[in-house]
């Protein structure tokens, strides 16, 4: 990829082949334009701890230790006292829209930080390493506040600890529940959040979506304005029920507080379905309605899942749920009657077979 433009004047190599200076190329297979400056360094400066070299290329991985952690450098021709490393700011824009797609800070080939945009400009994630602590924080951004912080306490990489909200007067134990729902045998599913205010704050009003109901800790519904003291925390259940015909995957909760324009924004993420690996092996019957319910679901498991429709005639209609996603089944395209459903669900070995759905007008 380096050496597809050694013409160009600025893209210059020095006598051991190693890229130094400024570089721009056009990496087509990614949909994008990279541009940025390569560093010749000596690799004394280095308490080297692994290095491996791609086979059949120049390119190689060095593993380093650096201030009180480790750190990853990609290497360009590398030898015993020197390579040429990624240095300074790069920038990568998109092929199709010349847009800054992300930026990605370096220091001698470590990276330090990467910021994400979107194809608005605004940016949506940031990540960064504090090699003195060595930590890796993540962060990212929804209506240009810092929506979510997520970081790994110093020598500990297998618990990852998540703020939301982390720079706000309220803070809320998730932001992001999801709900495991199946319309046949559980219609309805709650997840219980906790606010908690860092000075007193007043709880406005609440933007909720009709699949949603907020009740308090008394299991009554939420009545506003809500007073927080500060340090207190309160409980909220959060509790889904949607219907078929007009699900969507995300629901939004907006909670606005006095004297902000802020709004702390909760993205419920639901998986709905009629068919799901919890009764795909016992479901016998299943009754839709095309004016009520409008679509079938089945939500797939592992990495494949294949189901088909067959009518009386023995005319059989093929589906596939890719990933664990959940596929919709549009009733209109159906006459009314009597369906035969049958079910693979790949990777998590479970099927059913002779499943019978009889579709209403």
């Amino acid at each position: 990829m380096i050496f597809s433009s050694v013409c160009l004047a600025q893209n210059k190599l020095n006598e051991k082949g190693q890229p130094y200076g400024h570089w721009k190329f056009d990496k087509a297979t990614y949909g994008a334009i990279s541009e940025g400056d390569y560093k010749i360094v000596s690799l004394v400066q280095y308490d080297s701890a692994h290095f491996e070299q791609e086979e059949g290329s120049t390119i190689g991985h060095l593993d380093v230790k650096y201030k009180s952690g480790k750190a990853a450098i990609i290497t360009y021709n590398f030898n015993t006292d020197s390579a040429s490393v990624n240095d300074g700011t790069w920038n990568d824009y998109d092929t199709a829209t010349g847009k800054l797609m992300q930026t990605t800070t370096y220091y001698n080939g470590i990276i330090l930080g990467r910021k994400e945009y979107s194809t608005s400009g605004d940016l949506v994630k940031y990540s960064y390493t504090n090699y003195d602590a060595d930590s890796i924080v993540y962060l990212t951004y929804l209506d240009h506040h810092v929506f979510k912080k997520e970081f790994y306490p110093p020598g500990n990489a297998n618990n990852k600890i998540t703020q939301y909200y982390p720079a706000e007067a309220m803070h809320l134990s998730d932001a992001e529940p999801e709900f495991n729902i199946n319309f046949l045998a559980k219609p309805s599913a709650k997840s219980v959040i906790k606010i908690t205010a860092d000075t007193d704050v007043m709880i406005t009003s609440i933007a909720i979506d009709s699949d949603i109901e907020l009740t308090n800790r008394k299991k009554q519904p939420l009545s506003l304005p809500l007073k927080l003291k500060k340090g207190e925390t309160y409980p909220i259940t959060i509790q889904c029920t949607p219907k078929a015909a007009t699900y969507s995957f995300y629901d939004t909760i907006a909670i606005i507080t006095a004297g902000t324009r802020l709004k702390y924004k909760i993205i419920c993420s639901e998986w709905c379905a009629h068919i799901d690996r919890n009764n795909v092996t016992t479901l016998q019957y299943i009754k839709l309605s095309k004016s009520k319910d409008k679509y079938f679901f089945i939500k797939g498991c592992g990495s494949l899942t294949n189901f088909t429709i067959t009518d009386d005639d023995g005319k059989v209609n093929n589906y596939a749920a890719l990933g664990g996603k959940v596929t919709a089944v549009d009733l209109n395209e159906y006459a009314p009657g009597l369906y035969s459903v049958d079910v693979t669900m790949g990777d998590c070995e479970t099927e059913g077979s002779g499943i019978n759905l009889r579709i209403l007008e």
